[in-house]
């Protein structure tokens, strides 16, 4: 079953502050401002793979895999005024409670980056 935790987002990050965002935790970024690919790290076996499009309304969307205790995948959303992680696979060994707990305080880390422009 599918977990997905929200968060307020004040306005979708940037091209720019996405590459910034992601060279600040060694995250590639291959790719342009409207499409692209992502790992973490760069080399044979990234922990973190995935894709994003920015779509004609500046919406931010994208997959991505991960190996943390097994694997983990799902999707993301980013538009004006939401941010919205849903994670599709799940370690068995990885408590729901925890893994939800943790995707929160990070995505409210996230969100605070990106308040909306005055």
């Amino acid at each position: 079953m599918p977990i997905t935790v929200t968060h307020p987002l004040g306005r979708v990050p940037t091209f720019a502050e996405l590459q910034a965002l992601a060279r600040q935790h060694q995250v590639q970024i291959i790719g342009h401002a409207q499409a692209g690919d992502f790992q973490h790290p760069a080399g044979e076996q990234p922990q973190v793979t995935g894709n994003y499009v920015f779509a004609p309304d500046g919406a931010l969307h994208g997959e991505f895999m991960a190996h943390v205790l097994g694997k983990v995948a799902g999707t993301f959303a980013f538009t004006s005024g939401q941010a919205e992680i849903t994670i599709t696979a799940k370690p068995f060994l990885l408590p729901e409670p925890v893994l939800k707990s943790k995707l929160s305080e990070e995505l409210e880390k996230f969100c605070a980056q990106f308040p909306t422009k005055v």
